[in-house]
Protein backbone atom coordinates (compact mmCIF):
# COMPACT_ATOMS: atom_id res chain seq x y z
CA UNK A 1 0.00 0.00 0.00
CA UNK A 2 2.87 2.36 0.89
CA UNK A 3 4.58 1.64 -2.47
CA UNK A 4 1.31 2.29 -4.33
CA UNK A 5 0.76 5.62 -2.56
CA UNK A 6 4.38 6.64 -3.16
CA UNK A 7 4.10 5.74 -6.84
CA UNK A 8 0.84 7.71 -7.24
CA UNK A 9 2.39 10.70 -5.49
CA UNK A 10 5.44 10.67 -7.78
CA UNK A 11 3.19 10.34 -10.83
CA UNK A 12 1.07 13.31 -9.69
CA UNK A 13 4.14 15.47 -9.18
CA UNK A 14 5.49 14.60 -12.64
CA UNK A 15 2.13 15.49 -14.24
CA UNK A 16 2.07 18.84 -12.42
CA UNK A 17 5.58 19.64 -13.61
CA UNK A 18 4.60 18.73 -17.18
CA UNK A 19 1.47 20.92 -17.05
CA UNK A 20 3.51 23.82 -15.69
CA UNK A 21 5.92 23.43 -18.60
CA UNK A 22 3.04 23.45 -21.07
CA UNK A 23 1.60 26.63 -19.51
CA UNK A 24 4.99 28.35 -19.66
CA UNK A 25 5.40 27.35 -23.31
CA UNK A 26 1.93 28.71 -24.14
CA UNK A 27 2.80 31.98 -22.42
CA UNK A 28 6.05 32.27 -24.41
CA UNK A 29 4.13 31.64 -27.65
CA UNK A 30 1.60 34.34 -26.71
CA UNK A 31 4.45 36.77 -25.96
CA UNK A 32 6.06 35.94 -29.33
CA UNK A 33 2.79 36.54 -31.20
CA UNK A 34 2.23 39.79 -29.29
CA UNK A 35 5.78 40.97 -30.02
CA UNK A 36 5.28 40.20 -33.72
CA UNK A 37 1.92 42.00 -33.73
CA UNK A 38 3.42 45.08 -32.07
CA UNK A 39 6.31 45.21 -34.52
CA UNK A 40 3.99 44.69 -37.49
CA UNK A 41 1.50 47.33 -36.35
CA UNK A 42 4.14 49.98 -35.68
CA UNK A 43 5.85 49.25 -39.00
CA UNK A 44 2.52 49.58 -40.85
CA UNK A 45 1.69 52.86 -39.11
CA UNK A 46 5.16 54.29 -39.69
CA UNK A 47 5.25 53.21 -43.34
CA UNK A 48 1.70 54.19 -44.33
CA UNK A 49 0.46 56.91 -41.96
CA UNK A 50 3.27 58.19 -39.68
CA UNK A 51 1.15 61.19 -38.65
CA UNK A 52 -0.87 58.79 -36.45
CA UNK A 53 2.20 58.17 -34.28
CA UNK A 54 1.78 61.59 -32.66
CA UNK A 55 -1.92 61.07 -31.87
CA UNK A 56 -3.41 59.03 -29.01
CA UNK A 57 -5.70 56.25 -30.24
CA UNK A 58 -8.78 58.17 -29.05
CA UNK A 59 -8.00 60.88 -31.65
CA UNK A 60 -7.37 58.62 -34.63
CA UNK A 61 -11.04 58.64 -35.72
CA UNK A 62 -11.26 62.44 -35.61
CA UNK A 63 -7.90 64.23 -36.01
CA UNK A 64 -6.30 61.21 -37.69
CA UNK A 65 -8.65 61.52 -40.65
CA UNK A 66 -6.54 64.47 -41.82
CA UNK A 67 -3.76 62.06 -42.82
CA UNK A 68 -5.36 58.62 -43.07
CA UNK A 69 -8.70 57.47 -44.52
CA UNK A 70 -11.17 55.79 -42.17
CA UNK A 71 -10.76 52.31 -43.75
CA UNK A 72 -6.97 52.50 -43.26
CA UNK A 73 -7.41 53.49 -39.62
CA UNK A 74 -9.85 50.62 -39.11
CA UNK A 75 -7.39 48.14 -40.64
CA UNK A 76 -4.62 49.41 -38.35
CA UNK A 77 -6.80 48.85 -35.28
CA UNK A 78 -7.09 45.10 -35.98
CA UNK A 79 -4.95 42.62 -37.84
CA UNK A 80 -3.49 39.14 -38.15
CA UNK A 81 -0.04 37.89 -37.24
CA UNK A 82 1.30 34.32 -37.14
CA UNK A 83 -2.24 32.99 -37.58
CA UNK A 84 -3.63 34.98 -34.63
CA UNK A 85 -5.93 37.97 -34.67
CA UNK A 86 -5.00 41.03 -32.64
CA UNK A 87 -6.55 44.40 -31.91
CA UNK A 88 -5.14 47.72 -30.84
CA UNK A 89 -6.41 48.52 -27.34
CA UNK A 90 -4.42 51.67 -26.58
CA UNK A 91 -1.77 53.94 -28.07
CA UNK A 92 -0.45 56.70 -25.79
CA UNK A 93 2.36 58.66 -27.47
CA UNK A 94 2.24 61.45 -24.87
CA UNK A 95 3.83 59.14 -22.27
CA UNK A 96 7.59 58.77 -22.06
CA UNK A 97 8.17 56.19 -23.38
CA UNK A 98 5.01 55.89 -25.49
CA UNK A 99 2.79 52.95 -24.53
CA UNK A 100 1.17 50.49 -26.91
CA UNK A 101 -1.36 47.95 -25.64
CA UNK A 102 -2.47 45.08 -27.89
CA UNK A 103 -4.87 42.21 -27.34
CA UNK A 104 -4.29 38.82 -28.89
CA UNK A 105 -7.57 37.04 -29.64
CA UNK A 106 -8.44 33.79 -27.90
CA UNK A 107 -7.52 30.72 -29.95
CA UNK A 108 -7.33 26.94 -29.58
CA UNK A 109 -8.54 26.84 -26.00
CA UNK A 110 -6.28 29.74 -24.97
CA UNK A 111 -7.73 32.91 -23.45
CA UNK A 112 -7.30 36.32 -25.02
CA UNK A 113 -4.13 38.00 -23.79
CA UNK A 114 -3.00 41.61 -23.65
CA UNK A 115 0.56 42.81 -24.00
CA UNK A 116 2.11 46.19 -23.28
CA UNK A 117 4.97 47.76 -25.22
CA UNK A 118 7.28 50.65 -24.42
CA UNK A 119 7.96 52.61 -27.61
CA UNK A 120 10.72 55.21 -27.84
CA UNK A 121 9.80 58.07 -30.16
CA UNK A 122 11.99 60.95 -31.23
CA UNK A 123 10.10 64.23 -31.37
CA UNK A 124 9.03 65.58 -34.74
CA UNK A 125 11.29 68.31 -36.09
CA UNK A 126 9.56 70.07 -38.97
CA UNK A 127 10.25 70.61 -41.82
CA UNK A 128 13.02 68.00 -42.18
CA UNK A 129 11.27 65.40 -39.97
CA UNK A 130 7.56 66.27 -39.74
CA UNK A 131 6.60 63.06 -37.88
CA UNK A 132 8.10 61.31 -34.83
CA UNK A 133 10.52 58.45 -35.48
CA UNK A 134 10.39 55.07 -33.73
CA UNK A 135 13.80 54.30 -32.25
CA UNK A 136 12.99 51.34 -29.98
CA UNK A 137 10.12 48.93 -29.30
CA UNK A 138 10.19 46.69 -26.25
CA UNK A 139 7.57 44.22 -25.07
CA UNK A 140 7.07 45.02 -21.40
CA UNK A 141 5.06 41.85 -20.93
CA UNK A 142 1.64 40.38 -20.64
CA UNK A 143 -0.97 42.49 -18.90
CA UNK A 144 -3.06 39.63 -17.66
CA UNK A 145 -5.66 37.56 -19.39
CA UNK A 146 -8.58 39.38 -20.94
CA UNK A 147 -12.00 38.06 -19.88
Amino acid sequence: MVLLLGSLSAHTVSLQVRLQGIREQQQRHAEDRLASAGQQLLADVYRSHPCLLALPLEHWDSQGLACAPAPAIASLKAGQVLGSAYRLVSWSPQLAPAELLLELAAAAGQPARQGAFAVQLTPAQPPAQPQPLITDVRLVGLRGVAP
